[in-house]
Formats: structure tokens, sequence, C-alpha cells
């Protein structure tokens, strides 16, 4: 059952973070972007998602989860032909999350479980848990949360070609934050034709090519975020709460 307590570290005194650090079994780190999401998103929306997820799976675990404040840029290269996106490299990225752990070691949490609200950080989050593993000697685990509530999102989606700014993450965002949903301009994506075979990341067989996202989508979004509701968005936030707090109850059963 959710719990009340405080599970977000930045929002406590120094001596709550002591009290909450000594009893906590593993740290949940949520990471996003700032970065486009054409007429349909702000830029903050891959960064509160991730946030929001975090808070509500960790109050699931209360008091075994602290929540540390969100990193809110990733690799987000591909969207800077959109205005006002913000990128960081792949070593940055990694740098920075490699120190937030130190710290959080240095305190004696030796589990970490990385939410990841933007799909172009998947890459180098695989990398980091290697890193996290091998290197530095810790239990580490990331989640990009697409992926766990797949099933939910194939019953409910209305574009073949969805994943950004789209009925999917636009119905997220209205069961989490509304005030991330421009609800006045909400556009279908205006999306291109393949100029390569076997680029379409969509379709199989393909290889890989990267690509600016200004060369997919004419307005920065894919899908149709016209078709979000908030009832699918909370139906894929509930399947993603329960399967994650599942794999964490495990997580937390592993020697460390």
């Amino acid at each position: 059952m959710e719990q009340t307590g405080e599970v977000e570290l930045g929002r406590m005194t120094s001596p709550e973070a002591a009290t909450a650090l000594a009893r906590a079994e593993v740290a949940i780190i949520p990471v996003g972007a700032t970065e486009q999401h054409g007429p349909n998103l702000t830029l903050e929306t891959d960064t509160t998602i991730a946030h929001r997820l975090s808070v509500l799976l960790a109050r699931r675990l209360y008091p075994c989860a602290v929540v540390v404040p969100p990193v809110p840029f990733g690799v987000s290269h591909h969207h800077l032909g959109f205005a006002g996106t913000l990128t960081v490299a792949p070593e940055t990225f990694i740098a920075i999350v490699l120190d937030l752990v130190r710290s959080l070691r240095h305190h004696g949490i030796r589990r970490f479980f990385i939410i990841d609200g933007h799909a172009g950080n998947q890459g180098v989050l695989e990398v980091l848990m290697t890193k996290l593993r091998f290197e530095l000697g810790v239990q580490a685990a990331y989640l990009f949360y697409f992926t766990l509530a797949s099933d939910v999102i194939e019953r409910g989606v209305c574009s073949q070609r969805w994943g950004h700014a789209c009925e999917v993450e636009t119905s997220v965002a209205l069961a989490l934050e509304p005030g991330l949903v421009r609800q006045q301009t909400l556009a279908a994506g205006e999306l291109h034709p393949p100029s390569m075979p076997f680029v379409d990341p969509w379709r199989a067989p393909r290889l890989g090519v990267p690509q600016a996202f200004e060369e997919i989508t004419g307005n920065g979004a894919l899908g149709d975020a016209r078709q979000a509701s908030p009832e699918f968005g909370q139906a894929i936030v509930d399947r993603v709460i329960e399967r994650a707090q599942a794999f964490l109850e495990a997580f937390l059963r592993q020697p460390v």
C-alpha cells in the first residue's frame, strides 16, 4: 500500500535525509531530457514524467526507497534542429550519474534504480549499467517506461509510428502532469517518408543509421497526440508501477 512519508531527497533537511538514507535499500534516480516535443508538450516532459513515476514507485516501497532530484538533461543531439532542445554528450551524462552514485554510496546506498523518460538515453544507459556493476561494484538497473507497459500501449495506440510527442506520451502526461500538455495546439506528427532503404525504425529488416529528428518529422512529433486521453495514460502508469514494484521487490532480495 502507498505510504505518505517523504521519499524525495531534495525535499528533506540533512537530518531527515540521514534518517531516510539509513533505512533506504535503493536510490531511485529519475533521468530525462530538456528537448522539443513539437507543439504538443513542453520541453520538460521527459524529466517530469520520469520524476513523477519515481515518486509513485518510491511511495509504494516506503521506507525502502529514496528519490534523487531528477537529471534534467539527456542525450538529445537528434532533437537540436528544433528550438529549445538542450543536450549533453554521452560521456557527460555518464559522468553525472556516476558522480551521483558515488555520492549516494558514500551515504551507504548500494542499490540503484534509474527511471528514464527519454528514449535517446537508452544506449548510454546500457553502457552505464556495465560501469556501475563492474567498475563501481554496486547493484543497478534501469527502466524506460514505454517498454514496461508495451502490452497496454499496443492495445491503445492509434498510430503505426509513435513514440515521441504522440498519443502515448501525451496520455501519460495527461495522467501525471496535465500542465505539460498544450491542448490548444495538439497536432499529429508530420512524418517524412524514409529517404533510404532499411532505415525505418518501425519496420524490419532495418539497419542503424543516426538520423536527426527533422529528417523524420516536420513538426517534431510522431503519432497523433489528438487521440490522447488521461484514461489511456493512467492505464500505462498503473502497469509501469505495478511491474516496476514487482521487479524492485525481487531486486532488493538480491545480495549486494
